[in-house]
């Protein structure tokens, strides 16, 4: 089975958290608790999740990804999606859930 990883970055005045491997029901909730913790410790108001490593999303990690969501509304913090495969972009079109997440296709974007 692929590991999925979380590594972040600080860059400037936001953190990168860049997300290698598969975000499904086995993995999303140690990439939930993960970002979570980081974002609680930071000081720093953005928040971009690096999508551009990941292949495959569920809707375990969908539900992992609003959690992270509504964490940062209720933190004052902005998060971003950067990046997504287009596989994975199709998930979030097809749940509408590209309307409820700032996504971006590009790391420089962000």
């Amino acid at each position: 089975m692929k590991t999925t990883k979380v590594e972040f970055k600080e860059i400037e005045e936001k953190v990168i958290a860049i997300i290698s491997g598969d975000i499904d029901a086995y993995h999303s909730a140690d990439i939930k608790k993960a970002i979570r913790e980081k974002m609680l410790e930071t000081s720093v108001s953005k928040f971009v999740i690096d999508l551009s490593n990941v292949s495959y999303i569920d809707s375990a990690g969908l539900g992992s990804l609003v959690a992270i969501l509504k964490d940062a509304r209720m933190n004052d913090k902005e998060l971003i999606l950067a990046a997504p495969k287009q596989a994975v972009m199709r998930v979030f079109e097809m749940t509408r859930l590209d309307k409820v997440f700032k996504i971006v296709s590009t790391m420089e974007e962000a």
